[in-house]
């Protein structure tokens, strides 16, 4: 049985994309515990993000104090 020099073209291309099936199946089921730190991480930017908001309200309220009073002082 004689393969022309395209059929390993096709072979190899076969295998390769099996190959990245494979690699692609394990990295995803390794992604799902990713999925959860990455939960956690997010619960923490929320956490923060919250935070600076709040301090970012207060010195608006501290702002719009100082604008009034410069503008009585006018």
């Amino acid at each position: 049985m004689d393969i022309p020099w395209y059929g390993y073209i096709a072979i190899i291309g076969v295998i390769g994309w099996a190959a990245m099936v494979i690699i692609g199946a394990r990295g995803y089921g390794r992604s799902k515990d990713g999925n959860a730190k990455s939960t956690e991480v997010m619960e923490q930017n929320i956490a923060t993000n919250k935070a600076v908001l709040a301090k970012l309200d207060t010195i608006e309220t501290r702002l719009a104090v100082v604008e009034k009073t410069l503008t009585d002082i006018q």
